[in-house]
């Protein structure tokens, strides 16, 4: 009969340090994308906020 590999507690500490740095690795992976790709935002919210005062001047005139 083959017994019951039950992991105990360092076992089990060192599998949830695994998922840990697991964790971290892919949420800086992600940070890092997200921060690449949003670089250009902050032109286009100018654009944009210059294009909504134009047009409330259009309006107001």
């Amino acid at each position: 009969m083959v017994p019951l590999l039950i992991p105990g507690l360092t076992e089990l500490f060192i599998i949830a340090l695994n998922f840990a740095i697991l964790a971290g690795v892919v949420g800086g992976v992600v940070y890092l994308v997200r921060r690449v790709t949003d670089s250009g935002t902050d032109e286009r919210v100018e654009e944009l906020e210059a294009e909504v005062e134009r047009l409330r001047e259009e309006r107001d005139s």
